[in-house]
């Protein structure tokens, strides 16, 4: 593969990682309630207090965070 070749691959692959990005939107956000040996059942707890879902986040996987949106 000739240089020349090997600079449009890279910018098709740049390119469709952009797009891929834009397509699938913005990043959720999260916000921490606690730690998760305070809220063993983290996705329940956020879902009944009005948020998307809930997992346990980094580091050392022992918060709950919920997602917003």
């Amino acid at each position: 593969m000739r240089p020349s070749q090997f600079f449009l691959v890279v910018m098709n692959l740049s390119f469709a990682i952009l797009l891929l990005s834009l397509i699938c939107g913005a990043e959720a956000s999260y916000v921490c309630q606690g730690k998760c040996e305070d809220i063993p059942d983290c996705d329940a707890f956020c879902k009944r207090v009005g948020f998307v879902s809930g997992n346990c986040m980094p580091p050392l996987y022992q918060y709950c965070c919920c997602q917003t949106g």
